[in-house]
């Protein structure tokens, strides 16, 4: 891009940076919810406004079961209802989820929220140090 722009071939460099944007927003969403497709099971929980905890059961990227442990009881029982209750999610030909994609960036946009904790994870959660994500700025334009 540098090049072609100080050969003042402006709109073939902002076409080069058009198609990095483009590449680069399409790793950081690929690297964002392949944790998640290659999840068998993950449950997280937060705080519910009233009291309590809402629990999710996330399996390769799909939510397969929520529900609510009211306050002042104990939530483990309500998680390990989840658990047995939630619908069975087979593994999907990877990377991909088992859900849209859409669904699967709300989930992971839903853990990623303040005060959301994970209570049991089958699977590796990780991100690559340096990923597309870190090049935020870039994605930013």
């Amino acid at each position: 891009m540098r090049e072609l722009a100080l050969d003042e071939r402006f709109e073939e460099a902002g076409e080069v940076r058009d198609r990095l944007t483009a590449l680069l927003k399409g790793a950081a969403r690929s690297q964002r919810i392949a944790p998640l497709a290659a999840s068998p099971q993950v449950i997280a929980a937060r705080r519910h406004p009233r009291g309590g905890w809402e629990l999710v059961c996330i399996r390769h990227g799909r939510l397969a079961g929520s529900t609510l442990a009211p306050r002042g009881a104990a939530p483990m029982p309500y998680v390990d209802a989840l658990i047995s209750s939630a619908e069975h999610v087979d593994a999907p030909v990877t990377p991909l989820p088992a859900a849209i994609i859409e669904e699967t960036e709300i989930i992971a946009r839903w853990l990623d929220e303040p005060g959301v904790r994970l209570v049991d994870l089958d699977g590796v959660w990780s991100c690559p140090v340096r990923g597309a994500a870190s090049y935020a700025d870039v994605l930013a334009v």
